[in-house]
């Protein structure tokens, strides 16, 4: 099932999409630092896209990186942005404080693109924004696992049975091959 799926590719199939683009807009209104559509928003969207299933955003992941506003500042933002659009099913973080959703002792992220790449599963680690009306996307760890339907862990969860053991939990929760029965589970 593998498919050559390429940036440009992706950039593409994002600006056709009026549901993508509008939460592009909506994001890029809000003028947060360092602010990114990611993970399983795009990943969703993209399994979708090459499985040719129609894609409807439950989840929109946003993220941005602002060390200057509290952990809790930060919710309280993240909660008033959401109830604009209360249709949506928002997740509103700030990456200035995520280093410790898995582990206390991991050390702080310095931008949003460095929490991305901490992702637990390397088809996961994706971001997309607006710059002026052009998309900007990174898969931080290339899009051949997205491609090839494939869920491994990445570096930061590849490194040892502590990590592992949070990557595990959180694919077997997830239970993404009941919608995509093509997945290859690696870990």
């Amino acid at each position: 099932m593998s498919q050559l799926l390429t940036e440009e590719q992706v950039c593409k199939w994002l600006e056709e999409d009026p549901q993508m683009m509008s939460l592009l807009r909506i994001i890029q209104s809000w003028h947060l630092p360092d602010c990114w559509l990611v993970a399983g928003t795009l990943r969703t969207f993209l399994w979708n896209r090459l499985s040719q299933k129609e894609n409807q955003a439950r989840d929109v992941d946003v993220i941005f990186f602002d060390p200057t506003l509290s952990y809790s500042d930060s919710e309280a933002w993240g909660a008033s942005l959401a109830s604009q659009y209360p249709q949506i099913n928002w997740e509103i973080k700030n990456q200035a404080w995520m280093h410790q959703h898995n582990f206390a002792d991991e050390k702080p992220y310095t931008s949003s693109l460095e929490a991305v790449s901490k992702y637990p599963e390397t088809c996961t680690a994706l971001a997309c924004r607006l710059q002026g009306k052009k998309v900007e996307f990174v898969a931080l760890w290339g899009l051949q696992d997205l491609a090839d339907f494939r869920v491994r862990p990445t570096p930061q969860f590849a490194q040892s049975e502590r990590y592992l053991q949070v990557y595990r939990q959180r694919v077997a929760k997830k239970n993404w091959a009941t919608l995509w029965p093509a997945l290859k589970i690696e870990g």
